[in-house]
């Protein structure tokens, strides 16, 4: 058979090649010392710990020929440049973890977290178990940060909500209760501003209309209970205009009454 620079697919002997991986019964032709140094696996596979070591073929099990292809260009990247994508990220990782190619493994770990931060990775918890199950401690931190952007019902109702780890829940739905609260505190901080702006400006109607409410003259600042109970008095005196404000003055009163029960800072 004749020798090929570069083989389609691995598939015929090129270049010294000296040792033939059969994954579903594609044969790579492939060399014994690209794979010892990218992967101890491969090292020891190949050493005279294991009868592999004498054989012409190694059959692989339990392996996809096309994923494993894709590795393989990167183990011999001057073949072709072979990007790590979505598409490829998760079995690239699986079989570099397997065989302990870490550079590769580092590569699609760097990936994934970029997915969940950029959120171009849309279940970022299926992503934590992910993690989970190969302890990869970058892109579990990553994955229990972006989920804390989630609602508490978003994540109970996960359908893997069980599958995440007791301390890493804890995590997420820790940062999720701070969230609300942080947004309950400027929810009610703005509510608080809005109310004292409305309480005035009705104080400042009923004082031209002629309702004989108390006057706030020569004060810096008052605040919108008092105004709340100057407008108490508004009776209805001046009904050509409009109704009188004491009404109104009890919503408000109300109303603020909630909103200063919300949690503060």
């Amino acid at each position: 058979m004749a020798v090929t620079t570069y083989p389609s697919h691995f598939s015929e002997p090129w270049k010294f090649s000296d040792v033939v991986l059969v994954v579903e019964d594609q044969r790579f032709h492939v060399h014994r010392s690209t794979l010892a140094f990218w992967s101890p696996v491969f090292e020891r596979m190949l050493s005279a710990e294991f009868k592999e070591k004498d054989n012409g073929e190694i059959p692989l099990r339990e392996k996809k020929a096309s994923e494993f292809e894709d590795m393989l260009q990167m183990m011999y990247p001057s073949l072709e440049e072979k990007l790590i994508t979505q598409r490829n990220c998760y079995f690239l990782f699986e079989l570099a973890h397997e065989y302990q190619i870490d550079s590769i493994a580092q590569k699609c770990v760097n990936l994934m977290v970029s997915m969940v931060k950029n959120r171009t990775e849309n279940d970022v918890l299926g992503m934590l178990v992910y993690a989970q199950k190969y302890e990869i401690k970058s892109l579990i931190s990553t994955c229990i940060y972006e989920a804390r952007r989630l609602t508490l019902q978003q994540l109970k109702g996960h359908g893997k909500r069980d599958q995440i780890e007791p301390h890493n829940y804890m995590q997420i739905t820790e940062g999720i209760i701070k969230r609300l609260e942080e947004q309950c505190i400027d929810v009610k901080v703005t509510c608080q501003g809005k109310l004292q702006q409305v309480s005035q400006s009705l104080y400042n109607h009923g004082l031209k209309k002629g309702s004989g409410l108390v006057g706030t003259s020569g004060r810096s600042y008052v605040t919108s209970d008092e105004y709340f109970g100057y407008l108490l008095y508004d009776m209805d005196r001046s009904g050509v205009y409009c109704q009188g404000l004491s009404p109104v003055a009890v919503l408000l009163r109300e109303l603020n009454a909630k909103i200063g029960s919300l949690p503060s800072s």
